[in-house]
């Protein structure tokens, strides 16, 4: 069972800031006043001697994390489970495909967090995370995300992979916060057109339905959530990799099951659009899954990317 774990937030930083700040303003004024006055009497004294001492340099430095957690951590919408790991300059986040958990990443994290940091999270309504406060889209998901990374002091820059719909989460962080974003790794990541594509399939009745009910599971209406995301026309010249494989869909008739991979396809095309310095990658002997049967080069995809 994670711990949950209460961090000093945004708020109360700045408020300390704002009484060091202030502190800081007296000394400086207190010197000044100082200095006039022993001016004033050498200038009455010609034998005074003025002797001139520099300031000491002011330095401010940031520590990246470098300690192992595993908690429930509270942010304003709620408890969202984390996982952090290793040391670097760098931190990998792991965003997992809807209604998955951060265990998907089980066979990724630990070889990442031996040359860099690396997070993976719930979100609300997976794995050990409360339940969704209100109905989600990817945009709000980013923001508690964002809200999450701060509360623990996990730093930017940040390489951001994102599995399936993760993928649309991931490549919504990019554009939400550019300046932050090193790299973007997208695993096999729906296309904008999954809500469609999945309620044209009738064996997917089930996966259509909650992707049309944000009442239920992650409370995601995906059909206005991949609109929004569609919008996002580029990422500039962000270093990305999209990672593709055809899905398993034994229960497709052969016709049915080559027109969702061509559609698919044609989705991990436009995602590689979105940049100028993007490359695809398909990958061989696997399913949806990658992170599962292929972790070797989700890993090395990845690597690639650390500055």
């Amino acid at each position: 069972m994670a711990a949950q774990h209460n961090h000093p937030n945004s708020t109360q930083r700045k408020a300390g800031l704002m009484k060091i700040t202030t502190t800081a303003l007296a000394a400086i004024a207190l010197a000044f006043a100082t200095a006039a006055c022993a001016g004033s009497e050498a200038a009455d004294d010609a034998s005074a001697s003025v002797v001139t001492t520099a300031a000491p340099a002011s330095t401010t430095t940031t520590q990246r994390p470098t300690e192992t957690i595993d908690e429930l951590v509270a942010i304003d919408s709620g408890r969202l489970h984390v996982r952090c790991s290793g040391v670097g300059e760098t931190t990998v986040v792991l965003i997992a495909g809807w209604q998955r958990t951060s265990e998907d990443w089980a066979r990724v994290e630990p070889t990442i967090a031996e040359s860099t940091r690396v997070c993976a999270y719930d979100r609300f309504g997976t794995g050990t995370s409360d339940a969704p406060p209100n109905p989600q889209t990817f945009a709000t998901q980013v923001a508690d995300l964002h809200t999450l990374l701060d509360e623990i002091g996990e730093l930017a820059p940040y390489l951001v992979v994102g599995h399936s719909m993760g993928g649309s989460e991931a490549v919504t962080f990019a554009s939400t916060y550019p300046a932050e974003v090193a790299g973007l790794v997208l695993v096999d990541a729906a296309p904008n057109t999954y809500p469609e594509m999945v309620c044209s399939v009738p064996e997917y009745a089930d996966d259509c339905a909650l992707m049309r009910d944000a009442s239920r599971g992650e409370r995601l209406d995906a059909f206005p959530a991949f609109e929004a995301v569609a919008a996002i026309t580029s990422l500039g010249d962000l270093p990305m990799t999209v990672l593709t494989a055809h899905l398993i869909s034994p229960a497709l008739a052969p016709e049915e099951a080559t027109r969702l991979d061509t559609l698919w396809g044609e989705g991990a095309e436009r995602w590689a659009e979105l940049s100028t310095a993007s490359r695809i990658l398909p990958v061989a002997n696997t399913g949806h899954l990658i992170q599962f049967d292929q972790p070797a080069i989700v890993i090395e995809e990845i690597s690639k990317l650390l500055p």
